[in-house]
């Protein structure tokens, strides 16, 4: 039978909800919200009759006091009272009222509002319980899939089975022992069963090689951090679920890898990972050595406390092993793992079937320009340089952004294109890739520095001739750094001995190449450099007709250069607000808007003057800075703009104003 609480300071009242109610439910009968309280901090209730008017404590102060209780707080409650305001009402549901019964007390009507509330209350619980239960199924499911996943990762190395799945609880006991929360400590298992995904994407020749790994090696298995950070990155339903594969190789003094984070900066699911990464690893036998003892482990542990380890949460799990609380019940971590549902087989194929598209995605073709994409390029140049002598030539495409600026993207991307082409013409016994904007690398296999030199030279010329017959190459021409390396080179040092003698040619005058000397005095002391084509090559850099236009955060920047200026010397600043007003916002369309925006911004570029800057402040907005002008010189350039734009805008759907502040010495 439910219980029914009525509270009420009148005698009366409590007699009659008594008669009313007593056959259908079991009463608890009080006269204070004193007696209330009390009688809920010991004791269930389904529902609570509480009269809103009594003396001492009243209905809403009794209200929000059950609220804050341990037991009970959730109770609905349904007011008794004959006030008539509706503010009083409103009052009252909004605190979290469920209804209101209304005095002078109506039988019929009092007994269908306590069932209504009371078979809501039910249906609520029913669903509670029932999403409860599918949430257990959920998280069943979605452990068994990332569970599955990880063991199809790792069976291609059979020394590190059930390795995730040892990580994740071992995980997960650090982070209970830390007073994390069910939902943290599960998300954290979650994590840590796909901390190492990323090896999908290393060679089976490394990743199960018997003996000592070569620095080329190692680097590609360091590489499984930032693979693992992008399968991962898109998936939401986990926090944080890429930064334990990117980041569980972090070290709390800042050496570790892919970037170096130190102390805090490194999550704290991956300063765990680590910790539980290490141990199962010394605690686990490998193809070259059995596992450790307790007491190496332990030795290695503390040596890495502060260095390697979070000295909090490694303090946590000395605590867990003292109290031999860091074991797993079967040898992969699985346990009785039950067979995977419909469901669960489903949803693993689906995430399967997407790490096998990022995997294609990551070794297609760059689609610009064709050449090879960084990853699949570079293994390939790492794997051609063990095994001949070659060039390793790093080429950048001068003045990208300013065909880009002044030309537009097209024909900053048609000017990436020709370079693919040209590097293609010419790569019949080298491999080209494209390793991220505007630079190349092109690794001759098997030449010397002389023949090196004439390939080069082949490239740049064929580039040249391409130059004269395309208006779009017009502001572009290629820089090229070279190194000569021999398969005991690391590619590492090869790669930035080019990319020094690249700086040095783009510093000497762009359009050619320079060898890097393995006599680092020599590359110095041809480094001289002559000043004054060093200011013709910034000059070219820089050149621009009309305004400066420039992103707002940069506007804002040269905006604070100027007015100190202008403190310093005393000339004036005028800052000018240019609005494109829509007469129709209904007959135009975003496109249009768009379009009449772009025509405003080539219309204030093409008529001001080269020291004025402007910015698009807006979706509808410019931002002008007029340097040294007057009032009369504003008007006049304001005008020049408005009726250059309506002479190429014919539409009369928008128009143009302009507001105008004055600095004069830095000062409004």
């Amino acid at each position: 039978m439910k219980c029914i609480v009525a509270v009420d300071d009148s005698t009366i009242n409590l007699k009659f909800v008594e008669h009313v109610l007593k056959d259908t439910y079991h009463l608890v009968l009080l006269n204070s919200g004193k007696q209330a309280l009390e009688y809920l901090e010991e004791n269930d209730a389904d529902l609570v009759l509480l009269d809103l008017l009594m003396p001492e404590m009243d209905g809403l102060e009794t209200f929000e006091k059950i609220k804050k209780l341990e037991r009970n707080s959730l109770v609905p409650v349904i007011f008794l009272t004959a006030d008539t305001e509706a503010e009083s009402e409103i009052t009252c549901l909004q605190k979290g009222a469920v209804d209101f019964i209304r005095k002078p007390f109506i039988p019929e009507v009092m007994l269908n509002r306590i069932q209504r509330v009371l078979q809501l209350e039910d249906l609520n619980h029913y669903l509670e319980k029932k999403v409860k239960e599918k949430t257990v199924q959920v998280e069943q499911m979605s452990f068994e899939t990332i569970a599955t996943i990880s063991s199809i990762i790792e069976a291609r190395d059979s020394y590190t089975k059930g390795h995730s799945v040892r990580v994740a609880e071992y995980s997960a006991l650090i982070g209970e022992r830390a007073g994390w929360t069910e939902d943290a400590i599960r998300n954290l298992k979650y994590i840590a069963l796909l901390h190492d995904i990323g090896k999908v994407g290393i060679p089976d020749n490394v990743l199960n090689k018997p003996g000592k790994l070569t620095e080329e090696e190692f680097n590609i298995i360091k590489s499984h951090t930032t693979i693992g950070g992008e399968i991962l990155k898109e998936i939401e339903t986990i926090n944080e679920v890429s930064s334990g594969a990117m980041y569980h190789h972090e070290r709390y003094d800042g050496r570790g890898y892919p970037s170096g984070l130190s102390g805090d900066e490194i999550p704290a699911v991956a300063r765990i990972i680590c910790i539980a990464d290490a141990y199962d690893a010394m605690n686990s036998k490998r193809v070259y050595r059995d596992s450790l003892s307790p007491e190496v482990i332990r030795t290695e542990l503390q040596n890495g406390r502060g260095t390697q380890f979070d000295p909090h949460f490694l303090d946590i799990f000395f605590q867990l092993l003292d109290e031999e609380k860091v074991k797993i019940k079967n040898n992969t971590g699985l346990g009785e793992r039950k067979t995977l549902s419909g469901e669960s087989t489903e949803l693993m194929n689906r995430i399967i079937r997407s790490m096998e598209e990022e995997t294609r995605r990551r070794e297609a073709p760059d689609f610009l320009t064709g050449l090879l994409n960084r990853k699949v390029g570079e293994g390939k140049i790492i794997n051609a340089m063990k095994e001949l002598p070659g060039c390793l030539a790093f080429l950048d495409l001068d003045n990208l952004k300013t065909t880009n600026d002044t030309m537009g993207h097209l024909a900053g991307d048609f000017a990436l294109k020709t370079v693919g082409e040209v590097l293609t013409k010419h790569g019949e016994n080298a491999i080209c890739t494209r390793i991220g904007g505007d630079e190349f690398l092109f690794y001759m296999i098997g030449v010397n520095q002389g023949e090196a030199a004439k390939i080069v030279e082949a490239v740049i010329a064929s580039f040249q001739e391409r130059k004269e017959q395309e208006i779009m190459l017009s502001a572009s021409s290629l820089s090229v750094g070279l190194c000569v390396c021999t398969p005991a080179d690391v590619y590492e040092d090869v790669l930035q001995k080019a990319d020094k003698a690249l700086y040095h040619m783009k510093q000497s005058g762009k359009c050619g190449y320079f060898f890097h000397q393995n006599d680092s005095t020599q590359l110095v002391r041809n480094n001289s450099i002559d000043l004054k084509k060093l200011v013709g090559n910034l000059s070219d850099q820089g050149a621009y007709n009309g305004s400066l236009s420039l992103s707002y955060r940069a506007f804002a920047k040269i905006y604070d250069f100027i007015r100190h200026l202008g403190e310093r010397y005393g000339y004036s600043m005028q800052l000018i607000l240019i609005t494109m007003e829509i007469r129709d916002f209904e007959s135009v369309t975003i496109d249009e808007r768009e379009y009449a925006m772009s025509l405003l911004e080539k219309t204030i570029q093409d008529s001001l003057r080269s020291v004025d800057v402007s910015t698009r402040f807006g979706s509808q907005q410019f931002l002008v800075a007029f340097l040294d002008a007057k009032e009369e010189d504003t008007t006049a350039i304001t005008d020049r703009i408005f009726n250059k734009f309506y002479n190429v805008y014919e539409k009369n759907s928008v128009s143009l104003r302009y507001e105008v502040a004055e600095f004069s010495d830095g000062k409004e």
